[in-house]
């Protein structure tokens, strides 16, 4: 175990020193151009509205500046345990992790559920968990997410930890568009991101216990056909928002980052996403 913390804080001193900068003044616009709108009622400092399969971009700001991504780094968390192949029905033994709060800890899930509650929930200990029963442990599955970003071109991105609590998990709107589009071709995380309810069963010696968990992405009840959901937020990160919509015959990526708070982030979404409608904003 001390092995292993101490493997995790040269990892996160490695992050610091050839990470990407994190940078909240940097200014700057996509490769295609910015598109006008009256931005100043979208509160993210950093976002995108974009066209999967054309490149189309509909919206933008600051969408190549660096910023923290919180929790929406358990999509890739997620995406790499599903390429490697492990068994989603095998069951584990959640335990206790110190600084990591969870309903789930002292029971047992099956891998697909753990996934289902990262991504649908959020929860902390269940991408921790995911991480630590990755082939090798969580340090390969650290390696493994920042392979996958280089593979897809995410140049401007670093996770230092699977959960999104570390403020030096960060990226960029643009590389976002890229981790949803690949996100897309997984129907488990299609389907366990984009999950409303989830009730987990807690044996005991008399009587079984139920927990509920819920989606933290509201917009899922509003807005149909979203088909990828992420959402994030640490106090470095502001509130942060990543979906898939497939409306009309499009595949619209829209991501925001640095939003006022966990309720302006869907706000944001609904504006940005009502762009495609010829609402204005």
């Amino acid at each position: 175990m001390l092995l292993l913390k101490n493997a995790v804080r040269l990892l996160i001193i490695i992050s610091l020193s050839i990470g990407p900068v994190y940078a909240k003044k940097h200014h700057s616009t996509a490769k295609h151009g910015p598109v006008p709108t009256k931005s100043s009622s979208i509160l993210a400092t950093s976002y995108m509205v974009q066209d999967i399969d054309t490149g189309e971009i509909i919206a933008e700001k600051n969408s190549s500046e660096v910023r923290s991504i919180a929790s929406i780094t358990k999509l890739m968390t997620a995406m790499v345990v599903v390429e490697a192949g492990q068994n989603l029905d095998e069951v584990i033994n959640v335990k206790p992790v110190y600084g990591i709060r969870s309903r789930m800890q002292n029971t047992k899930r099956t891998r697909a559920e753990l996934l289902t509650l990262a991504l649908m929930s959020s929860d902390n200990l269940a991408a921790k968990v995911l991480a630590m029963h990755y082939p090798g442990g969580e340090i390969s599955a650290l390696i493994a997410m920042n392979a996958k970003a280089q593979q897809l071109n995410m140049k401007s991105t670093y996770f230092a930890d699977p959960t999104g609590l570390f403020e030096n998990n960060v990226s960029t709107a643009q590389d976002l568009v890229k981790l949803t589009r690949a996100a897309e071709q997984y129907p488990f995380l299609r389907f366990a991101s984009t999950n409303t309810r989830l009730t987990v069963e807690v044996p005991h010696k008399k009587k079984s216990t139920y927990l509920e968990f819920h989606t933290t992405n509201r917009l899922i009840h509003s807005i149909p056909d979203i088909v990828i959901s992420k959402t994030g937020w640490i106090q470095n990160s502001g509130g942060c928002l990543l979906m898939s919509i497939h409306d009309r015959g499009r595949r619209l990526a829209v991501i925001l980052l640095n939003s006022k708070n966990t309720h302006t982030r869907f706000r944001d979404g609904e504006l940005l996403y009502g762009l495609e409608h010829g609402k204005s904003i």
